[in-house]
């Protein structure tokens, strides 16, 4: 693949100009190896089936995966949190027109690639966190490189495609791609199948006749290789409740939310399931998957291991997943597509950005080190006069070391600590010591830990109290109601958990 640089044109009335005007100045582009490596699941799987710790790096399944040139990523430092773009092939290549359900894929000729899916997930092997984004299909963007505005899975029609989805991604949202994945229909059947399949619990039958989706009954379902595509395919879903058969009108963006729970699944299965000391398990999932994967080359298969340590420690049920706010619009041209809401997005965005919070009640890092150790600097953000000085005076007397004070930008109504990456484990170690749990940020742009004191800093925990105190912050912890919403609403017809007490495995 040729290196190529993408221009954008001027946005038209009707689109937005994208977040990425948005965005605060990037950091230095960034030149080591990432370790982690996600793809749709499947990468997940196979990092969760290499972190038995044998000598994964002998295995011939690794040696089937394509590794390609897109020069438009930039691989992120070692350790550090990192981007990566999924995208699902549409590509009908290596399909058998003979086997079972063979007609819902075959029955449309599709010339070349295509995709349905793409997803930003950010792997942030510090805190062990995963965030999974889905970018819908049909949202309507400036495509980089060719001067016009189009769907966003245009930009990945055609030669070149893959650094021109990555280049409007990254423009439009204002978020640095590190890594690029791609996997087609083939490689998504045979890796579900290798592995016995994924079990879901259904409230009610579902169907879908264009994508060959078909849940007879409510229950515990183990979906194969073609039910599984069926079912993050399913953009005319049905659901049968109340005696009869209702559509979900949400098309694409239902889609999207059923894909990210399968990954979900995908991931808890592997680990749960699987015999991942079984050297010749692992490698026939990962053969039966690898030659039908596709990951740029800034990451080499030993960065496996990497993704194996951070999903090991998230799991499947720990990964989290956010929504675009969107609306319906119509263009000048009459196409019914998507458009983003700006305003609403930006709390998702930020997440992607490295400039995003924490997700309620959760510290960063549970490791303790030295008061003594890092300095924090403190920003009076609550309007209150003197209170960046006294809380200086406190954080003393308690053992920290504070390298000034200021005021903040802006008032805030509750506490945030900022903290570059690799610090997580300082910033813990500071909101264990305040009275009522704060709001976390992880930002590169600062060089130590920032504390702004919002309207609801109620000073340090009691002295003798601080266990209990860690509890009580980690419970009062609460994101904004944005953040909330994104990451725990479903758009769209997703199966639930099911009944208490009923395991679905």
């Amino acid at each position: 693949m040729t290196n190529w640089n993408p221009q954008i044109a001027g946005s038209p009335q009707g689109v937005s100009p994208g977040l990425g005007a948005l965005r605060v100045p990037p950091p230095p582009k960034r030149t080591l190896k990432q370790k982690a490596l996600i793809a749709l699941g499947i990468l997940m799987t196979i990092g969760a089936l290499m972190s038995a710790g044998f000598v994964w790096w002998g295995l011939r399944g690794l040696r089937s995966i394509t590794f390609v040139s897109v020069p438009e990523v930039t691989p992120a430092a070692s350790g550090a949190p990192a981007n990566w773009l999924l995208v699902g092939s549409d590509s009908r290549e290596g399909i058998d027109p003979n086997s079972p359900g063979a007609g819902a894929f075959l029955g449309e000729t599709v010339e070349g690639k295509r995709t349905d899916t793409i997803m930003l997930a950010r792997v942030d092997p510090g805190a062990k966190t995963i965030d999974l984004m889905s970018v819908p299909r049909d949202l309507w963007v400036p495509l980089a490189g060719k001067g016009e505005n189009g769907r966003v899975n245009s930009a990945f029609n055609g030669d070149g495609g893959d650094q021109r989805l990555v280049a409007t991604v990254e423009q439009f949202f204002g978020i640095e791609i590190n890594n690029y994945a791609e996997i087609n229909f083939v490689g998504f059947q045979a890796i579900i199948d290798s592995m016995g399949g994924v079990p879901i619990w259904f409230e009610n039958p579902m169907r879908d006749g264009n994508s060959g989706l078909d849940i007879p009954s409510q229950g515990c379902h183990v979906l194969d290789g073609y039910q599984a595509l069926a079912f993050v395919r399913a953009r005319h879903l049905q659901e049968f409740r109340d005696g009869s058969w209702k559509s979900d009108p949400t098309g694409d963006l239902g889609r999207t939310a059923r894909q990210q729970l399968l990954i979900s699944r995908v991931g808890s299965t592997a680990t749960s399931k699987l015999d991942i000391s079984n050297l010749g398990t692992v490698d026939a999932i990962i053969q039966a998957g690898g030659q039908h994967l596709l990951i740029d080359d800034g990451a080499g298969a030993g960065d496996l291991l990497g993704l194996a340590r951070t999903f090991a420690s998230v799991g499947g049920a720990g990964i989290q997943r956010h929504s675009l706010p969107v609306e319906g619009f119509r263009t000048s041209g009459g196409a019914s597509v998507l458009r983003l809401l700006d305003g609403q997005a930006q709390d998702v965005v930020k997440i992607f950005q490295g400039r995003g919070l924490r997700s309620p009640g959760e510290l960063p890092s549970d490791d303790s080190v030295p008061r003594d150790s890092f300095t924090i600097q403190v920003q009076n953000g609550a309007g209150i006069g003197g209170l960046a000085g006294s809380t200086r005076d406190s954080l003393a007397a308690a053992g920290f070391q504070v390298s000034g004070v200021a005021d903040a930008p802006s008032n805030v109504d509750q506490t945030v600590i900022v903290y570059p990456s690799g610090s997580e484990a300082q910033a813990s170690e500071l909101a264990r010591a305040l009275a009522v749990g704060p709001q976390f940020r992880a930002d590169d742009s600062v060089s130590e830990v920032v504390m702004v004191l919002g309207a609801d800093f109620d000073g340090l925990a009691a002295a003798g109290s601080l266990a209990g105190a860690t509890v009580e912050a980690e419970e009062e912890a609460v994101a904004p109601a944005a953040v909330q919403q994104a990451g725990e609403h479903e758009v769209g017809v997703v199966p639930g958990p099911g009944p208490e007490g009923t395991e679905c495995s």
